[in-house]
């Protein structure tokens, strides 16, 4: 009975050191965190303006196209008197070349006339409309910020995404046609970005609004080769012009390849989930939660392993250091929110357009399509897409 009690009381024991074990070892990670942010951390816009000293160009990963808070601070950026004049060029992905001549003419507009970015926000790569109302307000904060800007400091935004032309595709073998010509994309951003910035010759500072997978300075696969995207041809070929920062969010974490999928969206399982698990807004918490900006070069945030879209290939050992330059963290996960939608893009010339590109898309699974969305019509699927969505709390990851 006497050696059942002792076994028993080491069995006890031996279970809490166990379970004990990872809970010091996360303890310790967090402390590493803040001891960084004390001795690295600085003010975000502070940071951003140092950066744009004596770098180019700097690239933003808004981690998620949705996020609301990293184009507050965008904007806020543009307005910032220390960079008046600095900012030559805001470069934006989600904006095809095409929609340039409309962008033009939005931005040298006397009135906020969103009615000329129609064609702009119709036309994206997915067909169904980019909705997000942070682009908006982005593109008349410019506008505005340019009305008190002398012609030489005005700032041009340049849309590089490749050619969008939905008038040209009408079958889905040209829709194949389209999505093949995509392969080479990230090349294209680069040229478009390169040629605008006259190669980095002239002294042009400019900043690019993207998304991870562009942003990647350098990720390698497990081959060691490079994986190749906008950010990695900066880096390679212009060497200590760019610098590349993401905005703190979730983060795509790649589960498994899956077997079978018809839709590139479907080849993976995946799920949405904070930094080293929750860890990183673990310290920013220790840190009250005061907005602030960290390099990676020689911080335990850049040694942070690499999560993200290329997971699955990439080389063992990969860090956040070898995606990005830096994180920007303006709030904690659990406090983001989604942009609002706008919906003046779903005009009666648009509703026609539309549904034509839907029954291309979808084929033989368009009224398959509908039943997902809880319609049983086109109509009442154009009328969900005909409302404004207001600002929504980020769920993801939560």
């Amino acid at each position: 009975m006497r050696r059942l009690i002792f076994n028993a009381i080491n069995i006890f024991w031996l279970m809490l050191i166990f379970h004990s074990v990872p809970s010091q070892s996360q303890s310790k990670k967090v402390e590493e965190y803040v001891a960084d942010l004390n001795r690295y951390g600085q003010e975000p816009m502070t940071f951003v303006k140092t950066v744009m000293n004596k770098y180019d160009l700097v690239i933003f990963d808004d981690a998620l196209h949705s996020a609301y808070e990293a184009f507050v601070f965008y904007n806020q950026l543009i307005k910032l008197d220390g960079l008046s004049g600095k900012i030559n060029y805001v470069f934006l992905e989600v904006v095809s070349t095409t929609a340039q001549p409309a962008l033009d003419r939005y931005l040298v507009s006397a009135t906020n006339d969103s009615t000329l970015l129609k064609k702009v926000f119709q036309d994206d790569y997915s067909g169904y409309g980019w909705r997000y109302h942070t682009y908006i307000e982005l593109l008349n904060t410019i506008r505005e910020k340019n009305s008190s800007l002398p012609e030489a400091a005005k700032i041009k935004v340049i849309g590089v995404n490749p050619p969008i032309y939905w008038e040209g595709i009408h079958s889905a073998n040209d829709y194949d046609l389209f999505q093949n010509s995509l392969n080479g994309r990230d090349y294209s951003m680069y040229l478009t970005i390169v040629s605008h910035m006259s190669s980095f010759g002239k002294g042009n500072k400019g900043i690019f609004l993207t998304n991870s997978r562009h942003a990647y300075k350098g990720i390698r696969d497990k081959s060691n080769k490079l994986f190749w995207n906008t950010a990695t041809f900066f880096d390679q070929w212009n060497p200590g012009k760019v610098y590349s920062i993401r905005m703190h969010n979730v983060s795509l974490f790649i589960q498994t390849k899956l077997p079978g999928a018809k839709e590139p969206r479907e080849e993976v399982s995946y799920r949405w989930v904070k930094m080293d698990d929750g860890l990183w807004d673990e310290a920013f918490a220790k840190n009250e939660n005061k907005p602030v900006a960290i390099p990676f070069e020689k911080t335990s945030f850049g040694r942070t392993p690499y999560i993200g879209n290329l997971m699955l290939n990439s080389a063992p050992g990969q860090t956040m250091y070898d995606a990005f330059d830096a994180t920007i963290f303006l709030a904690p996960v659990s406090s983001l929110h989604n942009s609002a939608k706008f919906n003046f893009i779903y005009d009666l010339d648009f509703k026609k357009e539309l549904e034509r590109r839907l029954r291309l898309l979808e084929a033989d699974h368009f009224e398959e399509f509908l039943k997902d969305n809880g319609v049983n019509t086109f109509d009442a699927y154009f009328a969900q897409l005909n409302k404004y969505v207001p600002l929504s709390k980020q769920t993801l990851g939560n």
